[in-house]
């Protein structure tokens, strides 16, 4: 057993080892009994498709972006090859992202769809795996 020998190398101790505070009271601390409920997840089934569509979108904005400085960088250049190469890379960027927007939509219409649904029918139709 660890002992320290002043109350505040204790605190520290408790702190640093993450040690319940409650063995330092002096007195016993009275507990309710109260029942336990299962704690709630922030995001239900159907809605990760709502994070999914947000994340395809800020995955396509980034590729838009890229693709906008490339397109730019490409005017720039002397050398027709160089700039041929910047452009295909330009368009490709630019693909991506249009399919990235494509992807985000249908994320979010496939959410707004299980949103609108009643609980038993998108339960159903839900793509999520169920343990």
């Amino acid at each position: 057993m660890l002992m320290a020998p002043s109350r505040l190398l204790s605190i520290a101790l408790v702190v640093a080892l993450g040690l319940p505070l409650t063995a330092l009271a002096d007195e016993p601390v009275a507990t309710l009994d109260a029942p336990v409920r299962a704690p709630t997840p922030v995001l239900h089934g159907h809605r990760y498709a709502f994070v999914a569509g947000g994340v395809l979108a800020l995955g396509g904005l980034g590729l838009g972006f890229f693709a906008q400085g490339e397109a730019k960088r490409a005017q720039g250049l002397s050398s027709a090859r160089d700039a041929r190469e910047t452009m295909d890379r330009a368009r490709s960027a630019s693909t991506a992202a249009n399919v990235m927007y494509a992807a985000a939509g249908a994320a979010v219409l496939y959410g707004l769809v299980l949103e609108l649904l009643p609980d038993e029918a998108a339960d159903t139709a839900s793509l999520t795996y169920h343990f």
